[in-house]
């Protein structure tokens, strides 16, 4: 606790990568997410009793202005982690939103238009049989004869 009370910490702002093959301390200017990218990062957190151990692809929600030390999990070993901030977070999964109902959109028009070609295509097919069989009578067809048994 000593190291948190009395260093100089990073400032974690936006987005970012950074890498450590040391201890390092991280302060948050806003929430976001810290994710490790490669090797294993043990995290420790003002005011959280457990230390926590993360490995690639892992990660960690971190509130605002929130100090957090990180350091390799086995020394000297780099660790690479990347910073999202929770408005980038916001913006990237608005953009993802609009991409999502644009593909969307697309798809429910080219499925309207080729339900429509279909629709044509089997009607231009039924009026082409009709005119194939040329009128027929009641009792003409060889399934009303009893023919087909």
């Amino acid at each position: 606790m000593t190291i948190l009370q009395h260093s100089v910490f990073y400032p974690l702002r936006g987005e970012g990568a950074l890498e450590t093959s040391s201890v390092r301390l991280l302060r948050t200017r806003g929430a976001g997410r810290l994710t490790v990218r490669s090797g294993r990062a043990w995290i420790t957190r003002r005011g959280d009793p457990d230390d926590h151990v993360l490995s690639a692809g892992q990660a960690v929600e971190l509130r605002a202005d929130e100090q957090v030390v990180v350091e390799p999990w086995e020394g000297g070993t780099p660790v690479r982690l990347t910073w999202c901030g929770a408005q980038r977070r916001t913006a990237l999964l608005r953009g993802a939103d609009v991409l999502r109902d644009g593909a969307l959109r697309w798809v429910a028009g080219w499925s309207a238009a080729a339900g429509e070609r279909l629709l044509a295509l089997a009607r231009s097919a039924a009026a082409s049989a009709r005119r194939a069989q040329g009128p027929i009578a009641c009792g003409e067809s060889s399934a009303s004869s009893g023919a087909l048994q």
